[in-house]
């Protein structure tokens, strides 16, 4: 049972306020984060993430239901498009999802999200997000709101907009850790001439739902959202995947070799779920948020003004 919480057929109470109420909410704060380090109980999982991710704060009564019947008139037909063609290659090995009401409820949910939130519309990896999400939430509405608050709050602003330029940003952050970290693996992708931020671009932008097991994703989003450093703690894991294929990554001394590694096998070779909680939970003491928050926005100050250069030679 979660430290000093009561978790039922009423409200989660009190879990989102936790460490913010002197000595005595600290403590149950580092009682409770070390509770969802070792996994939320499924049964409880679905609340405890709605009250932790800030989606019970968000949520308004009747909301969801009006964006659902909205006509579509003034819906963007491009962002409509790519829904309708993303959710049918969506988790098709889920049964939920090829034979079940999983499609529809996908549909919705994104949809939905896409006339809240205008300036972002649908962004490819959003349906993956989604389509998780509803394999642990009670309800598509539920689904929705989780969804709002992992992208309206919980990750950097401009992660999913047309530019994706924080979530391009992270990658040059990413890299920085790595080399920082992983010294020798970051020599020899160096030395092969491979761009890493290529390879591990969709696992920020999905977050991570295109390379782990639903067992180990949900592990992972019990930090991500019930912590309040949960765009750090992405880091953490991404670094502790390839802290632990190390070996297997230094083995392969061709671009090809690991660029098939990385992309088929990082979860393949004698991993533990605890034992990736554990390496990427160790790797706070090097990520810190306030660091990646500022190796963020200096990348993205960077990538300004190179655009501003290429925009002013072109106008020459």
């Amino acid at each position: 049972m979660l430290p000093e919480t009561r978790v039922g057929d009423g409200e989660v109470i009190g879990i989102a306020g936790l460490g913010i109420k002197g000595k005595v909410g600290r403590a149950k704060w580092k009682e409770f984060k070390a509770l969802v380090l070792g996994g939320i109980p499924v049964a409880y999982r679905s609340k405890v993430w709605s009250e932790c991710s800030g989606a019970t704060a968000l949520r308004q009564p009747g909301y969801y239901d009006d964006l659902v019947a909205r006509s579509g008139a003034d819906d963007d037909g491009l962002v409509m498009g790519q829904i309708q063609m993303d959710i049918h290659r969506t988790l098709t090995d889920n049964i939920f999802f090829r034979k079940g009401p999983g499609v529809d409820k996908l549909n919705q949910v994104l949809v939905a999200y896409s006339r809240r939130n205008t300036e972002v519309g649908y962004c490819q990896g959003m349906n993956l997000i989604a389509a998780n999400l509803l394999l642990v939430m009670a309800s598509a509405e539920d689904a929705f709101w989780v969804l709002a608050s992992m992208i309206e709050n919980m990750l950097p602003r401009a992660y999913y907009d047309q530019s994706l330029m924080a979530s391009r940003a992270d990658q040059q952050v990413l890299r920085h850790y790595v080399a920082t970290v992983l010294p020798r693996l970051s020599a020899h992708l160096d030395a092969l001439g491979i761009e890493l931020e290529a390879l591990t671009f969709q696992w920020f932008l999905s977050v991570f739902t295109d390379c782990l097991c639903a067992e180990a994703l949900f592990r992972v989003w019990d930090v991500v959202l019930c912590t309040n450093d949960g765009a750090t703690f992405l880091f953490q894991v991404a670094l502790a995947l390839l802290k632990l294929n190390e070996a297997n990554l230094l083995q392969r001394d061709t671009p090809a070799g690991v660029y098939t590694y990385i992309s088929h096998h990082m979860t393949e070779h004698a991993i533990s779920i605890d034992g990736l909680m554990q390496a990427s939970e160790a790797l706070g003491r090097v990520v810190r948020r306030d660091d990646v928050e500022a190796k963020r926005e200096a990348a993205m100050h960077a990538e300004r003004e190179a655009m501003k250069t290429r925009a002013a030679s072109v106008a020459e």
